[in-house]
């Protein structure tokens, strides 16, 4: 967590991508289920007759019934190919970002801020790097068994002759409304917590946290963030299928919207407040693990490469 600066320049894109794809292949599951919820526009209710998705269990057993196993991880490729990018750019931009702003009297005795603004930075950028990718990983998760794409490069390729460079970057403003204060937070929180657990337990402000207090951080920095945001998430899910219907027919009634704003309203109105935190509790577990997971990966990875490079 606070190993010498040059080392977290050095390698922070590489121990970031490397855990980016780690808690992606741990996580999909949990995404693929969120997605599902957060895109049914009938209640989720056990009582609801008209809806294909009632529950968490049931919408896993669902899945695994109607799709088989692999299908929790639709788009994993493209997923990897977004978590692979995002980690390397989002980390290699804090740790450089937070480099120029340490050495500013701006934000002299305000680290959580510096943190903050760093992280939003960094998250703002990579969202805007590998949004493609998240679309086209959004499609693959929503799209039933007649199957529109057959792989990543043959979505993008329909996407930007059917719908235009446009359709390859559907829910940008909610995703960038969304990655900067998640990530800045996410940093903002990270640190804050570890900082705290150093102080409780009297260690030095330099010294490794074990495996567990980092997966500790990691999972409530998530899960802070996360509350606060997640109607913006299910926004940019929405806007994401835009020009989809037909790969998805049989999902049920497939919603229609045209900007962020129309989307969170109509989605309000028509849903009640509750439509706007559909999927929130396999949401709020896969950001709690994945955080988690995430943030544990990155420091170990840094830690090794750390002493690797000491022993040249």
């Amino acid at each position: 967590m606070d190993l010498p600066k040059e080392v977290q320049i050095k390698y922070s894109g590489v121990s970031g991508g490397i855990a980016g794809c780690f808690t992606r292949m741990i996580c999909q599951p949990l995404d693929v289920v969120k997605i599902r919820l957060q895109l049914q526009v009938e209640p989720i209710d056990v009582i609801s007759r008209s809806s294909k998705y009632r529950t968490i269990p049931q919408t896993v057993v669902r899945i695994f019934a109607e799709e088989g196993v692999m299908a929790f991880w639709k788009g994993h490729v493209a997923a990897q190919m977004l978590s692979m990018m995002q980690g390397l750019t989002q980390f290699a931009f804090y740790e450089r970002f937070n480099r120029v702003l340490r050495e500013s009297t701006l934000f002299e005795g305000h680290d959580r801020t510096r943190n903050f603004v760093c992280g939003a930075g960094s998250g703002s950028f990579a969202t805007l790097i590998v949004m493609p990718l998240d679309v086209i990983r959004t499609r693959f998760v929503a799209q039933d068994s007649v199957g529109i794409y057959r792989n990543t490069l043959h979505a993008f390729e329909q996407i930007r002759y059917q719908e235009g460079i446009r359709g390859l970057y559907r829910g940008l403003g909610p995703a960038i409304l969304q990655s900067a204060p998640l990530t800045g937070g996410q940093f903002m929180f990270y640190n804050l917590f570890g900082n705290v657990t150093k102080r409780i337990k009297d260690m030095p402000s330099e010294a490794m946290l074990a495996p567990i207090e980092l997966l500790g951080c990691g999972a409530l920095s998530g899960i802070c963030t996360k509350l606060l945001l997640y109607p913006l998430d299910l926004t940019k899910h929405r806007l994401q299928i835009q020009g989809f219907s037909k790969g998805r027919q049989t999902f049920g009634q497939h919603f229609v919207c045209s900007n962020m704003l129309q989307c969170m309203h109509k989605t309000a109105c028509e849903e009640g407040v509750r439509g706007l935190y559909k999927g929130i509790s396999p949401g709020l577990l896969k950001v709690g693990f994945s955080s988690a997971i995430f943030f544990t990966v990155y420091d170990e990875m840094l830690y090794v490469l750390n002493r690797k490079h000491n022993n040249y």
